[in-house]
This record gives structure tokens, C-alpha cells and sequence, in this order.
């Protein structure tokens, strides 16, 4: 009885941590993209921006030429030309994941992922795009999460054997 009991805690610890790990934030959440220039290219930073949906993202140009957000596909992002200094904000009112360019220089790419309302963003990766060190840190929580997962489900298939 000793063991069913310790396997049943050891199941609910799995479930509150992903609890913990995927805790909900609040709809509507906003981010920020600076528009750059470093090594003599402009670039968006972050390059993919969380947000939730009825969130607002808002391109800063703190680069001394005019550029665009511009949707890859479809007509969600149509800025009129952002000068020097100048913003310009997007509220998103579905999910999905939005590509966007500069049609002015054309090599400068982004994105947009619009997570459903209670969905934890993960963290912004600030860093530029010819950064050193920049890299993907969505892999590691997903590994998390399915390892939390796992151990919930074979301390529950314990406590109660498959029939």
C-alpha cells in the first residue's frame, strides 16, 4: 500500500508541474519588435513574437530608414511606410502563425505566433539575427513537458493496472 501511495504523489507531482510550466497568462498580451541595424543590414528583433490572441504587437523603427510590415501571405499586416522613430501596432483577433517581410528590404523577415487565450508564451528571444548564440529554446520545454508527461502517466498506470 506503501508504494501506491508514493507512485500516486509522484503522479500528482508530474501533473502540478505541468500545471506550473504551462500556467495561463492573460489574453491580450503585447510585445514589441525593434527594427535594427547591425553588420550594414536592417533586421526585426525579436524575430518571432509571442503573443496571445487579442494581443498587440508594436514594430519600434529605431533605424534610420523607412520600412514596412508586410504579410508573406494574405493581407493581416499592411503597415503604411514606419519612418525613423517612428511605430506602428497590429491587434491580432486569431490564432495562428503570421509571416511578415519589409517590402522595402526585402531580406528582412519575422513572425508572428498568435497562441490561444490561457496559453503561456514562451520567452522572447531578444537577441539579433547575426547574433552569436541565438537559438531556438522551444525544444528543451517541449522535452520537459512530455518528460513531466510520461512520469504522470506511469505513476497513474501503476496506481491503476491496465485490465
Amino acid at each position: 500500500m506503501g508504494s501506491r501511495r508514493s507512485l500516486a504523489f509522484a503522479a500528482a507531482g508530474g501533473l502540478l508541474g505541468l500545471l506550473v510550466v504551462a500556467s495561463p497568462v492573460g489574453a491580450g498580451s503585447s510585445a514589441r519588435v525593434g527594427i535594427g541595424e547591425a553588420n550594414d543590414r536592417y533586421h526585426f528583433n525579436p524575430v518571432t513574437a509571442y503573443i496571445n490572441v487579442g494581443g498587440t504587437v508594436t514594430w519600434a523603427n529605431g533605424s534610420d530608414a523607412p520600412h514596412t510590415v508586410t504579410s508573406d501571405a494574405g493581407s493581416e499586416l499592411a503597415s503604411p511606410t514606419i519612418g525613423a522613430g517612428k511605430t506602428y501596432g497590429h491587434t491580432f483577433a486569431a490564432t495562428g502563425t503570421f509571416a511578415y517581410h519589409c517590402s522595402i528590404h526585402s531580406y528582412m523577415v519575422g513572425k508572428v505566433v498568435v497562441l490561444a487565450a490561457g496559453v503561456n508564451p514562451p520567452p522572447t528571444d531578444t537577441l539579433s539575427p547575426s547574433s552569436p548564440g541565438t537559438q531556438d529554446r522551444s525544444i528543451p520545454l517541449a522535452f520537459l513537458v512530455l518528460v513531466g508527461l510520461g512520469g504522470a502517466i506511469v505513476g497513474l498506470r501503476r496506481i491503476r493496472p491496465a485490465t
